[in-house]
């Protein structure tokens, strides 16, 4: 890349450095920048969430609390029912009955526990038929709570005005139908003989008064030294627990998430998405994820949390009495409303990050623009002496310097140190210009000299060039008469030549001719003989065809066939001796005629001959004089080539005179303009010849040229 000042050279080759430098200070306090806010954005990331688990794990344990006591209240006025009972069973210290109470106390007990309770729908009690003793006896008596065979089984529960009402558990007891909500029909009194363990029973839907209620049973066993008797149970309407979660659930982000209680059995309970599944399998209503989380926390029995399909989820798990299946409370927040505070504050620090960004970019961009503004002031400060040396220099190269100028030295930089080399360089050209002058001066005179003297020896060279062109025309003039005459006696011993052997091929031919005479003559003596042995055979076939037409005329009829083959053959015969004779007459004729040419060629193989002889004899003489007149014209070849080559000589010389002459003028020419070249510097005046009107500089006299 060319530039057309040092300064923007500077500038070009500084700046991108410097951009480069503003650009990475930039760009790293912004990579530090972007490093710090994920920093913060991790750890208050990591605060928020650790806030919120500790926030749900104390909302989760707050509500799994609230909801235990009410179950685990139900529960113990289960098992102390149980325990009242059992006792009645046992026997203390001296054999006697550790609690004795009638069937008719027993029932009036379950009848208490529901009237002090306003929160249970129900109680009862349920002996194994004569487990009591003497069931027989209270067959019928429903008022106390017996079935028709006696069996004490009260059941105490609130009408739908209220009031308390008593009636013997039902058929059912022991039924192993399965209900709508998954379990057994007889599932409260099942489960605790089967297990001799506190059951509760998953809950169910029922009508009390017009009202739906989701119901679920406390049952504890009725043991008398390890061995079942009966069962004591509670009836516990759950309608609180799921107004409880609703509350719960309002106050927690308004209402965002989701609570959901999920008894130890897998019934619904209550969940603040809807009633519409309560009392059924919560499989029918939560997802696999929640199904998953739900067993984990039954088998592990604590508290545990999740993030799934966007949502926090927490399950708390909620042991109720002695029983091996806690029930779980299940919260659910969207992740978009747990971390929209967090997320603000990550918005408010990233729009802030984004202000400082462009902060940081402006101020770059300033100091940028800034230290470009330097670089060019002080490419100008470095470029100014360079400017003048510039401007000395082109002067000088246009031809009209001064080159008794010098260029200030200030200080010893390397500014100074050109200004003193160019100094130095105007000086030493100083002295060769006048160096210059002085010996165009001396090489004008001289070639003045020159021109003259080659323009008196150039007169004298053409007048000898004349004289030899004249004698060169003479020369020429009978070196072409005597080509000429070459020419012709070349020419006529060519052509006798070619006569002679022209004579020489026809005796050839003659010669040949007569062989062949010859030859024809042999052969038609042959011919004769052949054709004299084709009429002997001609004459025995005749011979033997007459045989055979006598043979065959004695034959008679038999031999006709043969006879007319006999005739044919006879007349073939005949024709043969016919044409034979015809050959020999014709052979005959052609000897005679072959005998006279062969004469004939013979004569004029003579003659021929002879011809020959004398062609040769005319074609010697002729050859002496083609010698003769070459070896004359070679003569006169030479003498003329002489007298060319003196004259080439002679203008040659002209020519050498002629080019020195130009030379001494063309180099009268460039001394002229080599002295007005040197003319037209300014130079101090060392030849007192040269003297001209003196200016004031800060140099001595000056002289313009």
């Amino acid at each position: 890349m060319h530039f057309r000042s040092l300064r923007s050279f500077v500038v070009a080759l500084a700046g991108p450095c410097l951009l480069a430098i503003v650009a990475a200070l930039v760009v790293y306090n912004l990579v530090a920048a972007s490093h710090t806010q994920q920093t913060v954005d991790d750890h208050t990331s990591e605060l928020m969430e650790g806030a919120l688990d500790a926030r749900l794990n104390a909302i989760a344990e707050a509500e799994g609390q609230r909801i235990q006591r009410e179950l685990d209240k139900a529960m113990t006025l289960a098992s102390q029912l149980a325990t009242t009972n059992a006792l009645m069973g046992m026997e203390d210290a001296e054999g006697q009955r550790a609690l004795y109470l009638s069937r008719r106390q027993l029932s009036n007990l379950v009848r208490q526990t529901v009237a002090d309770n306003p929160d249970l729908l129900d109680a009862y009690i349920g002996w194994e038929p004569n487990a009591f003793g003497d069931d027989a006896r209270y067959a019928g008596e429903e008022r106390y709570g017996h079935d028709s065979s006696g069996r004490f089984m009260p059941w105490w529960y609130r009408t739908d005005d209220g009031e308390l009402a008593i009636l013997p558990l039902g058929e059912d007891i022991e039924s192993q139908a399965l209900l709508a909500s998954g379990v057994r029909e007889g599932e409260y009194y099942l489960c605790p003989k089967e297990t001799l363990a506190p059951c509760i029973i998953d809950p169910a839907a029922y009508d009390f008064g017009g009202e739906t209620q989701l119901v679920t049973s406390f049952n504890a066993p009725i043991l008398v030294d390890g061995e079942f008797r009966g069962v004591a149970g509670i009836d516990l309407a759950l309608n609180f627990i799921q107004t409880l979660l609703n509350d719960a659930n309002q106050a927690l982000y308004n209402g965002a998430g989701r609570m959901t209680l999920v008894a130890g059995r897998g019934g619904l309970v209550a969940d603040t998405a809807g009633k519409e599944a309560l009392g059924l399998p919560a499989s029918d209503s939560l997802s696999d994820t929640l199904l998953a989380g739900i067993e984990q926390a039954t088998t592990q029995g604590s508290l545990h949390s999740s993030m799934a399909d966007g949502m926090f989820q927490r399950y708390q798990p909620i042991a109720l009495g002695n029983t091996d299946q806690p029930w779980v409370l299940v919260l659910q927040l969207p992740e978009s409303v747990v971390l929209a505070e967090l997320n603000a504050l990550q918005d408010v620090l990233s729009e802030q990050r984004q202000q400082n960004t462009l902060g940081m970019t402006l101020v770059g961009l300033l100091l940028a623009a800034i230290g470009v503004g330097a670089l060019w002031w002080i490419g100008g400060r470095i470029a100014r002496p360079l400017k003048r040396l510039a401007n000395r220099m082109e002067e000088i190269a246009t031809g009209h310097g001064d080159l008794t100028q010098r260029l200030p030295v200030h200080g010893r930089d390397e500014s100074a140190a050109v200004a003193e080399q160019f100094n130095a360089f105007a000086e030493k050209i100083q002295t060769i210009l006048l160096d210059v002058r002085r010996s165009s001066e001396a090489v004008n005179h001289a070639a003045n000299e020159i021109t003259q003297g080659g323009q008196d020896l150039s007169r004298r060279t053409e007048q000898a060039a004349a004289s030899l062109q004249q004698t060169s025309s003479a020369m020429e003039e009978i070196s072409s008469t005597v080509g000429h005459t070459t020419h012709a006696s070349q020419e006529a011993s060519g052509l006798s030549q070619t006569a002679s052997e022209l004579a020489s091929r026809t005796d050839s031919a003659f010669e040949q001719v007569v062989a062949t005479m010859t030859d024809i003559r042999t052969n038609s003596d042959e011919i004769q003989s052949i054709v004299s042995v084709i009429d002997g055979i001609a004459f025995q076939t005749n011979l033997l065809a007459l045989n055979a037409s006598v043979e065959a005329a004695r034959a008679g009829e038999h031999g006709r066939g043969f006879a007319v083959v006999a005739d044919e053959v006879r007349k073939l015969a005949s024709r043969s001796s016919d044409a034979a004779k015809d050959i020999r007459q014709r052979i005959d004729a052609s000897a005679g005629k072959v005998e006279s040419g062969t004469q004939m060629v013979r004569d004029a193989e003579a003659a021929m001959h002879e011809l020959a002889q004398s062609v040769t004899r005319v074609t010697q003489m002729l050859g002496d004089i083609s010698t003769a007149a070459r070896e004359q014209n070679d003569g006169i070849s030479q003498v003329s080539i002489a007298v060319t080559d003196l004259d080439q000589m002679t203008q040659q010389n002209a020519a050498l005179v002629e080019e020195s002459t130009t030379a001494a003028e063309q180099l009268k020419d460039q001394a002229n303009r080599l002295d007005a070249l040197v003319g037209g510097f300014t130079l101090e005046a060392h030849d007192s010849r040269h003297t001209q009107s003196q200016h004031t500089l800060p140099a001595p006299t000056l002289a313009q040229y």
